[in-house]
């Protein structure tokens, strides 16, 4: 697209609120700090691919950002995208315009660096050992703006519930094809030789080495699939077309008939019984 720095500007007009269950239970926090521990321990919901670990340092905290597996994937503009997303979120919840202690890319870039530091507020660097955000305690102190208790109490079964569907130990094969594969659901691409030529392996490899982990390709996608049908049930304004499309059914028919397969009942039942619960 002409454009080095995509992923910054793109993270610039987007809404954090787009990463959804996870933006709003960490919203819901009383401190900055809590927020992060909340967003680190349930971002997984939305992206398997991704890993957020908070590391305890004497002068605050660091995020250690990790996406997919840097050996397939080609993960620069993403991880800037991802990275500036936190912070964005961050100083949308605390109502202030936070500045990190610092910020680390793992990968190089020798342009746009100004725009980087503009964003950030603060010194970035290339080429480190891993992709970080720094926080310092004083920061991590800040109250939120957006503090809901009740929210929070609300959020957290239903968070700790998807967490637990969404379980798959990092660095495996099946997380790489997870990532893959929703990102491809919507667009009916989730065919198995389209996501193996994506990870640089053949058919046979990958049908191979899915299996020494345990599992087959179609079990990876029916799985997610139920995965994210369960989640997408519980939203308020999503129909059940809408869902069958997530998920890459082309008909609805197909959706009902899988939905009642993994779960004994009707996507309609289903979603009148959560939205019942809700409003209660």
């Amino acid at each position: 697209m002409g454009d080095s720095a995509f992923g910054l500007h793109l993270a610039e007009e987007a809404n954090p609120r787009d990463a959804g269950l996870p933006f709003y239970i960490a919203s819901a926090a009383n401190t900055l700090g809590e927020a992060l521990d909340l967003f680190a321990r349930y971002s997984r919901i939305v992206n398997e691919a991704m890993r957020i670990e908070l590391v305890r340092a004497p002068e605050g905290v660091i995020a250690e950002i990790t996406l997919g597996d840097r050996s397939r994937h080609p993960t620069k503009q993403v991880t800037e995208f991802a990275t500036a997303v936190i912070l964005k979120g961050v100083r949308e919840v605390a109502g202030r315009n936070i500045r990190p202690m610092h910020v680390s890319f793992a990968h190089g870039r020798n342009s746009d660096l100004r725009a980087f530091e503009r964003f950030f507020r603060c010194p970035v660097e290339f080429g480190a050992s891993s992709d970080q955000l720094a926080f310092s305690h004083e920061t991590l102190a800040l109250p939120l703006v957006t503090e809901d208790r009740h929210l929070l109490e609300t959020l957290q079964p239903i968070c700790d519930e998807a967490a637990k569907e969404r379980s798959t130990a990092a660095g495996t094969l099946r997380t790489a094809v997870e990532s893959e594969a929703q990102k491809r659901l919507p667009h009916g691409k989730v065919k198995r030789d389209r996501v193996a030529k994506t990870l640089g392996l053949s058919e046979r490899t990958l049908t191979r080495k899915l299996a020494d982990e345990g599992t087959t390709y179609e079990q990876v996608v029916d799985q997610l699939r139920q995965s994210l049908a369960r989640q997408y049930i519980k939203e308020r304004g999503v129909s059940l077309s809408q869902i069958a499309w997530l998920l890459g059914y082309e008909r609805s028919t197909s959706f009902n008939h899988a939905f009642r397969r993994w779960t004994g009942r009707s996507p309609s039942l289903a979603q009148k019984e959560k939205l019942l619960a809700a409003s209660v």
